[in-house]
C-alpha cells in the first residue's frame, strides 16, 4: 500500500471497504477451507505418460489449510515463472475446476460467493507483486520482469471484472498497472497475445 501511494495511487476509500472483507474471506474461509500444497503453479504438477488423468502434486514446502480457491490463481493471474496465462474461461478449464471443486464443496455452485471468493484471491496475489516494485525500476528498459507485474495487476483485475466483484478495488489495481505502463514505457505492451511472450527466465 505504501508503494502505490509513493507511485501516486493511494488506496481510496471505496477499494479500502472492499479491501477488508475481501482478506477476511481468504482468512476465515469457511466450507471454503482445503489442505493445499501451498504452490499450485503448472511446474508442480506431474503428468503420466499415460495421460492427463494421472496427474501428481509435489513440492509441499508452504503445504497447509487455506482458502481452496486459491489454488485457481494460478489459472488466471500470472505466477512467478510465466509472462501470461490462457483464458480460462474460453478454454473451459474454469469451469471443468469449478465443476470439481464443487464435488467437495457444494457452495462453490454459489455465483456470489465463487466470484468474491476468486477475486479476492487474485487480488491479493496480485498486491503481493508490487513489493519487488523498487528491484524492477532499476533493470534495463525491457526487461520481462517488468511486463510480468503489470501483466499480473492486469490479469487480477480482470478475473474480478470478469466475475462482477470488487469493483472498486479492481480499478485501483487498473490504475496502479496504468502508473506502472506510463513509468516504463518498454512495457507498454498488449499481452492479448500471450504466444509473443516466452516464459520467464531465471537468471544465473
Amino acid at each position: 500500500m505504501q508503494r502505490a501511494s509513493a507511485l501516486g495511487a493511494p488506496l481510496a476509500s471505496r477499494a479500502a471497504h472492499e479491501f477488508a472483507p475481501a482478506m477476511e474471506e481468504l482468512n476465515a474461509p469457511g466450507p471454503f477451507l482445503a489442505l493445499s500444497n501451498g504452490d499450485a503453479e503448472v511446474n508442480n504438477i506431474l503428468l503420466h505418460a499415460s495421460g492427463p488423468t494421472d496427474a501428481r502434486l509435489i513440492d509441499f514446502e508452504f503445504a497447509g489449510y487455506t482458502h481452496a480457491l486459491t489454488d485457481a490463481v494460478c489459472l488466471y493471474v500470472p505466477g512467478p515463472a510465466w509472462l501470461t496465462v490462457g483464458d480460462p474461461t474460453t478454454t473451459g478449464l474454469a469451469d471443468q475446476y469449478r465443476h470439481a471443486l464443487a464435488r467437495g464443496i457444494p457452495e462453490a455452485n454459489d455465483d456470489r460467493r465463487y466470484g468474491n471468493g476468486l477475486a479476492a484471491a487474485c487480488v491479493s496475489w496480485a498486491l503481493v507483486r508490487p513489493q519487488r516494485f523498487a528491484l524492477l525500476d532499476t533493470r534495463s528498459p525491457g526487461d520481462h520482469s517488468r511486463l510480468q507485474l503489470i501483466a499480473t495487476l492486469e490479469a487480477a483485475a480482470r478475473t474480478a471484472e470478469t466475475y462482477q466483484a470488487l469493483p472498486h478495488l479492481t480499478a485501483w489495481v487498473r490504475r496502479l498497472a496504468i502508473i506502472l505502463r506510463r513509468r516504463w514505457p518498454d512495457a507498454d505492451q498488449d499481452f492479448a497475445d500471450s504466444t509473443r511472450f516466452p516464459p520467464y527466465q531465471a537468471r544465473h
